[in-house]
């Protein structure tokens, strides 16, 4: 029966522990905000000034500060957003400007020397008119002309059809296959 207690009490100091630290070890950050409506983008929104511990306003700094305007217009600056409470800091930095990088002028060239050379000489010589005698007349074929894609297709269905009639000629001759065993006759 003593281990039984002594257990319990191990069980309760350890949870007596545990529930200790766990407050020791979060950290309070409990900042006095003052809350402030301002439109940001055209839309209202939930903004906040936080007060340093020298008694002016903390100052934030982020990669994207919008600019923002109290509803009535008395005052204006940058805010930062806090991701974590969607309120928007006020009293933000600016945006640093952007260093203007030069571009390099063009530089003009000469052209290039035209070189004008003579085109070269051409002989052209009568060509000598070939005469033709037909002995027969020409047979003339007049057939519509089809694309090959038709033509293949065509050859592609009756080939077809060739292969299925000559496999249904040849089914009625051995429909049925028999095992018979040597010396045995089936009729």
């Amino acid at each position: 029966m003593r281990t039984k207690q002594w257990a319990w009490m191990g069980l309760l100091i350890g949870f007596v522990l545990v529930f200790s630290m766990q407050g020791v070890s979060q950290v309070q950050s409990v900042q006095n905000r003052i809350p402030q409506q301002v439109i940001i983008n055209g839309q209202r929104v939930n903004g906040a000034y936080v007060p340093a511990t020298n008694g002016g306003m903390q100052t934030f700094t982020c990669s994207n500060p919008q600019q923002y305007a109290t509803p009535d217009g008395s005052a204006q600056g940058w805010a930062c957003l806090d991701q974590a409470t969607s309120v928007w800091l006020l009293n933000a930095l600016p945006p640093s400007p952007q260093p203007v990088q030069q571009v390099p002028a063009p530089v003009q060239q000469q052209p290039p020397a035209v070189i004008y050379q003579p085109p070269p000489t051409v002989i052209y010589q009568q060509p000598v008119p070939a005469t033709v005698i037909y002995t027969t007349p020409v047979p003339v074929v007049v057939a519509p002309a089809y694309p090959p894609g038709v033509v293949l297709g065509a050859a592609a269905i009756e080939a077809t059809g060739r292969i299925v009639s000559a496999a249904i000629l040849h089914s009625g001759r051995y429909s049925r296959v028999y095992y018979v065993r040597p010396g045995h006759r089936r009729w």
